[in-house]
């Protein structure tokens, strides 16, 4: 999904071979001024798509099925219509390369992330985490955020944002630096992991991954609110454990939901 404030987020299973729709906000690349009319067909809105390097580009033209409307840019965010596309990603593929293209003024403008287009990667195939949870420290006003993954070699650094979601007001994002430990896993994933994140007890933490790799950074978008419950030593409970994140509650927020096999049309560039 790309939003009208230049954010993107992916929403289900976002890997090769799945089928996928792309949502996107037509005014991220209307030019102010423009008469145009959302949902026009007769000016529509192109993605195109690479999925390995120097190889083919796919032209996705986007388009309304709630038909044409006037005046969405008066519209609340959440309530915006968004022009779509289906594809299908092809097994394999590397990553997804995408940018935008339209017809305006007799010329062609692009939404292509300053010229570097935006790479989606399956970061489920290079980023795991192996620890995420509130560490005791006993005899101490806080604990201790703790998150480890293992990532891709190819991987350069990893940063976590997080926040405190249990006080008023709520804790602005900060940003921590995860640094490599120097050691793999059994798939020779490298193992990264934060060091003197201090939050309070009882402390309940949103939180997601950046990464940079080729050049590019990337956001994992997965949420995940995480805490250890303080109670007494002898009645502690035990914590649920959802796919190797100690959690009262997980959130994917993936903007890429499934879909049926596109009809898109390939070139090369």
């Amino acid at each position: 999904m790309f939003t009208r404030d230049f954010r993107e987020y992916i929403r289900g299973g976002f890997q090769p071979g799945a089928s996928v729709i792309i949502r996107y906000d037509p005014y991220r690349i209307v030019p102010p001024g423009d008469d145009y009319t959302f949902g026009d067909p007769a000016r529509p809105v192109v993605a195109h798509l690479r999925f390995n390097e120097g190889g083919p580009v796919t032209d996705l033209v986007l388009v309304s099925h709630s038909g044409m409307h006037e005046d969405v840019t008066d519209w609340k965010a959440r309530r915006v219509p968004t022009l779509t596309g289906n594809i299908t990603i092809p097994e394999g593929a590397d990553w997804m390369d995408i940018w935008f293209s339209f017809a305006s003024g007799g010329r062609e403008v692009f939404d292509s992330n300053w010229g570097k287009n935006y790479r989606l990667r399956f970061y489920r195939d290079e980023l795991k985490i192996l620890e995420s949870t509130i560490r005791d420290l006993p005899d101490k006003p806080l604990n201790e955020f703790v998150c480890r993954v293992a990532v891709d070699p190819s991987v350069e650094w990893v940063k976590a944002r997080y926040r405190i979601t249990n006080i008023k007001p709520e804790s602005p994002v900060t940003v921590t630096d995860l640094r490599s430990t120097g050691k793999s896993d059994d798939d020779g994933n490298m193992i990264w992991e934060t060091h003197d994140v201090l939050v309070p007890n009882e402390a309940v933490v949103a939180y997601d991954l950046i990464y940079f790799a080729d050049g590019h950074p990337f956001k994992t978008t997965t949420r995940a609110l995480i805490f250890w419950p303080a109670f007494p030593k002898h009645s502690r409970r035990p914590v649920t454990d959802l796919g190797g994140v100690r959690s009262c509650a997980a959130r994917s927020r993936i903007g890429f939901t499934t879909a049926s096999p596109s009809q898109a049309r390939t070139r090369r560039p």
